[in-house]
């Protein structure tokens, strides 16, 4: 807890320095008191010292970014563009798993944009490098323990960037409010207007929704993983989409085809002024993430790699994040003052160190046993 103890040094009130935290403050204190002891002997490859390394202008600047639909925006790495590098070349993930597979057969980026529980994994495959985060100027002003969800070993694999939460986004016309749990992606009163995004999570919904405890949700024994892949399988008739494209969830949900869908915040603060909805952090604990940038381990662009990480890190970028998709931020410098009220109240912005604490809220973490809940979602898919 030290790293943050002193970051409540600042000569700042402590409600004034969560306020200029963006939210961000009580994923910081989960991140240090919650690392995990242990790590698999696996690592990725560490390629040198920056010193050792060819200048910037001798890199190619081709930089491709695999990234989630949205984030290629340029208001996002407008610094980036500032300084005349050429424009990054985006490609689309729809998922983590889906990355981890591709890049496994020879998919190729420099940098993708994971949450942090798959560091590990990535790891395990050899293909990550440690950041130089000295080449990184607005990495200084970030939650220093929210950045610890990035390191393993003590190393920077993960610029943390962003975080969110994995809840329900209902619609109050059509849905009662008070149930608040992640029971509305099961209900059988919403038959034919239940969506579900394309994650095992929902699986681990499932399982807390029948009382299995939120933290064992993430390394469930044989047993408890086959009884909430059942009880998937159960209501998967309710389904009425399983969506990748979150847009297009969006629509459905502006369309009234869909009443209750998993969701992220950016669900909310784009339809609640179009239609009737609200968004739930389920009475049994909202599983919410962190993720950000990795660094490939043989990328050609390591100078610019970092340019790009620095641009994203900017205070401006983070307030305009929290803006527009109600995402918290790792840049310290927010001013909460500068967001809609609604959505501090919604996500909780305004006590953070409540309402990203346990009981309440269940970070991402690493999965030893991903393979089995990716094999058990396939099977909940397939029934469908």
């Amino acid at each position: 807890m030290g790293q943050f103890d002193a970051v409540l040094g600042n000569p700042k009130s402590r409600r004034q320095f969560l306020r200029a935290m963006g939210g961000v403050g009580a994923m910081g204190v989960l991140a240090a008191c919650r690392k995990e002891s242990a790590t698999p002997g696996a690592t990725g490859t560490d390629t040198g010292t920056s010193a050792a390394r060819p200048p910037i202008a001798e890199e190619t600047g081709e930089l491709q970014v695999h990234e989630w639909s949205g984030f290629e925006a340029k208001w996002i790495w407008k610094d980036y563009a500032a300084k005349g590098y050429p424009e990054p070349k985006f490609s689309f993930l729809s998922n983590t798993e889906g990355v981890i597979a591709k890049t496994q057969g020879g998919f190729y980026w420099d940098i993708t944009h994971p949450e942090t529980g798959y560091i590990q994994d990535y790891l395990n495959m050899g293909v990550l490098q440690e950041w130089d985060t000295s080449l990184i100027p607005n990495f200084a002003d970030t939650n220093p323990a929210l950045e610890a969800y990035g390191q393993i070993d003590g190393k920077q694999y993960e610029i943390v960037t962003d975080w969110g939460y994995s809840g329900v986004l209902i619609r109050t016309d059509r849905m009662d409010p008070e149930v608040n749990s992640y029971s509305y992606l099961f209900d059988d009163a919403a038959a034919g207007h239940i969506g579900w995004f394309d994650t095992p999570w929902i699986i681990q919904q499932a399982a807390m929704v029948l009382g299995i405890d939120p933290a064992q949700s993430f390394n469930m024994t044989d047993d408890e993983l086959e009884e909430a892949k059942n009880y998937a399988i159960s209501k998967a008739k309710n389904v009425y989409s399983i969506w990748v494209d979150f847009t297009q969830m969006w629509d459905d949900v502006r369309q009234d085809n869909i009443w209750a869908t998993y969701s992220w915040p950016d669900a909310y603060v784009v339809l609640k002024e179009e239609v009737p909805v609200q968004y739930i952090r389920p009475k049994e604990g909202v599983l919410s993430w962190a993720e950000g940038l990795v660094l490939r381990s043989e990328s050609e662009n390591y100078y610019h790699a970092h340019e790009f990480a620095d641009a994203w890190l900017d205070a401006a970028v983070g307030t305009k994040l929290v803006s527009l998709w109600g995402y918290g931020h790792s840049n310290l410098n927010i001013d909460l003052a500068e967001i809609d009220p609604d959505v501090v109240e919604v996500f909780g912005l305004e006590d953070p160190e409540t309402n990203l604490s346990e009981p309440i809220s269940y970070f991402d973490r690493y999965q030893p046993e991903r393979d089995k809940y990716n094999r058990a979602w396939d099977e909940v898919k397939a029934s469908i």
